[in-house]
């Protein structure tokens, strides 16, 4: 984490002028728009693919689709963040899919990597390309998927308890996907720099039960997209990286949304990508690192853990905060994260029993 130096609140701004910045390219109200209240298209499901210079973003596309049951009722939403010099970047893919399809199912926004502002917002564009599909699901750029996995995944999904249920995990890489008796289980975390709370999964043996979580992956998970209206995607968070799991699932908690890790895995992901090229180390994004930790203190700020933070991040900060239903120490007590003393009480060795309503 970079530690700003200290700074009197009149030279905030002067020292963001130093860095070359103009804060209204990070805070421009334009994006700050809702999501329409659509005719909801029922079965259908709507797949939000951020995609930042990646090679594997078309494999990925052709993959779910040509292992989807029912590829008709599939509509895809791209962000592409991508060097168009680079045409393997692409992710719309040159064959396996048929033109028709990618004219009718593919909705894409492209804009140059070098205008990238971090995953969060990519998500963010990704969300409003959403038109109504029943359900809503993010995804990694760099999957493999499973025979019939939308049906596999709609109807563990269906088994759930309510329309506010979100369906998460770390997908399984390819060697443990093919253990099928297995199956990836979030439940840990620990402080990293002492100030971010990162996520961890185990593998288990697999069972039919609801597995109930604490916590979120942003590379995969499913839920009735009704949910943006609940927890907006927020887009003034520019290069947010390794908040974003856990700010969005305190998010959704006190909204009164409950997380759940699949019972079965539909797709496999690709985590040996240390080569590939990310914002932060393909020398495109000068001094990004000082409007990251403004964006951190935004999110920490969300969180109630309290910091003094620039006034423009601070922008609308109600509209994409916590929920109302359920309080941020009711989601701490019930991940067991104490943020005080930055320690974390593991659930792995424990699981939430729904008639009492406790981990045991």
């Amino acid at each position: 984490i970079l530690i700003l130096p200290k700074k009197k609140p009149n030279e905030i701004k002067e020292f963001f002028e130093i860095s070359n910045y103009n804060l209204d390219k990070y805070f421009n109200k334009e994006l700050d728009k809702s999501y329409p209240k659509y005719d909801i298209k029922k079965d259908c499901i709507f797949v939000s693919i951020a995609s930042y210079r990646d090679d594997e973003c078309s494999d990925t596309i052709t993959s779910m689709i040509n292992n989807s049951e029912n590829s008709k009722n599939i509509f895809i939403g791209i962000c592409s963040q991508n060097n168009i010099k680079e045409s393997n970047e692409e992710c719309i893919p040159k064959n396996g899919l048929s033109k028709d399809f990618i004219h009718s199912n593919i909705r894409i926004i492209q804009f140059q990597h070098t205008d990238a502002l971090g995953p969060n917002y990519a998500r963010y564009i990704c969300s409003h390309l959403w038109r109504g599909e029943e359900f809503f699901l993010q995804i990694d750029s760099h999957l493999k998927f499973i025979k019939n996995w939308d049906k596999i995944l709609k109807d563990m999904y269906y088994k759930l308890p309510s329309d506010k249920s979100i369906l998460t995990h770390y997908p399984p890489t390819d060697e443990q996907l093919n253990d099928t008796n297995k199956i990836p289980y979030t439940c840990s975390a620990h402080y990293e720099n002492n100030f971010h709370i990162i996520s961890e999964a185990q593998i288990i043996e697999r069972d039919n039960n609801n597995l109930r979580t604490p916590y979120f992956s942003a590379g995969f998970f499913l839920a009735k997209a009704t949910f943006l209206y609940d927890v907006p995607y927020d887009p003034f968070l520019p290069y947010l990286f390794q908040g974003e799991e856990v700010l969005m699932a305190a998010r959704l908690y006190t909204c009164g949304y409950d997380m759940y890790n699949l019972t079965q895995s539909v797709a496999s992901h690709n985590y040996d990508r240390d080569d590939k090229p990310r914002f932060w180390n393909d020398n495109s994004h000068k001094n990004w690192q000082e409007v990251q930790t403004e964006s951190n203190k935004r999110y920490y700020k969300i969180m109630n853990l309290g910091t003094e933070i620039h006034p423009r991040f601070q922008y609308n900060i109600e509209k994409y905060g916590l929920g109302k239903i359920r309080s941020i120490d009711d989601y701490f007590n019930f991940t067991g994260i104490n943020p005080k003393e930055k320690k974390i009480v593991t659930r792995c060795d424990k699981r939430f029993d729904f008639d009492k309503n406790q981990w045991v």
